[in-house]
């Protein structure tokens, strides 16, 4: 029965074509909400302009329908609504301080998201948008 949550929320948002794929400096492409794209584009802009593109090192993912930590009994994860990213998850793992560039992730918040690393429960691979902003 999840899976068929999964698959319906997907599909509607595909069919409203909220979920789309563009492309973003440093990460390349990247398949999020559509609202998501330019203060997405905009924080990695400003990440390459401050020098930082080599702090990041991998895209995980962001449009990516499941329950948080992939269990039924969790809510659903902001990655299903595709307005959270995973950005080094290797070295970023859940419970630990991660590697993140702190000025990577001052950035990201100046853009309006909120970091995972900010958690009780860290989650350092994790951003996610907490404001609509205007692009500058």
């Amino acid at each position: 029965p999840f899976l068929i949550l999964d698959l319906l929320v997907s599909n509607v948002l595909l069919s409203l074509g909220n979920i789309v794929t563009a492309s973003v400096p440093i990460l390349g492409q990247v398949t999020c909400h559509r609202l998501m794209i330019p203060q997405l584009r905009a924080a990695l802009r400003d990440v390459q302009a401050a020098g930082l593109a080599s702090a990041i090192h991998t895209y995980n993912g962001c449009y990516v329908p499941r329950f948080m930590e992939r269990d039924p009994s969790h809510p659903v994860s902001l990655h299903t609504w595709g307005i959270a990213i995973d950005i080094d998850a290797p070295h970023n793992a859940r419970g630990t301080r991660g590697s993140i560039d702190p000025r990577v992730v001052t950035i990201f918040k100046r853009w309006g998201f909120r970091w995972g690393g900010d958690w009780d429960w860290t989650d350092p691979m994790h951003f996610e948008l907490g404001a609509l902003l205007r692009s500058r």
